[in-house]
């Protein structure tokens, strides 16, 4: 597996957190779709942006007149970075160059991946308690 493997557009599927003893908790419905993408390009750039299916449509017509109230809001839970990536063994890692959340700039995002058919699973590495969340991208034909 390569990171031409990758290439293409996925639509968000699913997101789970899974504890240290194989305990699941669905963040978002693996039979729902979120809105949410991921893309992969054949140059070795990836592009992510999520945001919560729940969000409010703000009052204001533009964003630069909405109040930082709102779009402090609006801003609660959405997910956007892009840069390059690299699969190295059974691992995939986006390098971050830009992103919502600035303090992940310069680093990676490291996950473990698995293929099943059109479905991407992404695995975190992880956490000081030694649960992982596993996010689910379905691979689109036509964006």
């Amino acid at each position: 597996m390569d990171a031409s493997d990758f290439v293409g557009t996925y639509k968000g599927k699913g997101h789970e957190q899974v504890d240290k003893n194989g305990k699941v908790t669905h963040l978002r419905d693996p039979d729902s779709e979120r809105p949410a993408r991921i893309v992969y390009t054949k140059e070795g750039l990836v592009i992510v942006v999520s945001t919560p299916p729940d969000r409010k449509r703000l009052a204001a017509k533009h964003i630069n007149s909405a109040s930082d109230a709102d779009l402090a809001e609006a801003a609660r839970g959405v997910v956007a970075y892009a840069g390059r990536y690299e699969v190295k063994g059974d691992k995939v890692y986006h390098h971050i160059d830009v992103s919502f959340f600035p303090n992940w700039v310069g680093g990676a995002n490291v996950r473990n991946f698995e293929f099943k058919g059109k479905l991407l699973i992404l695995t975190t590495q992880p956490d000081e308690d030694g649960a992982v969340e596993r996010i689910y991208w379905e691979r689109i034909d036509k964006a």
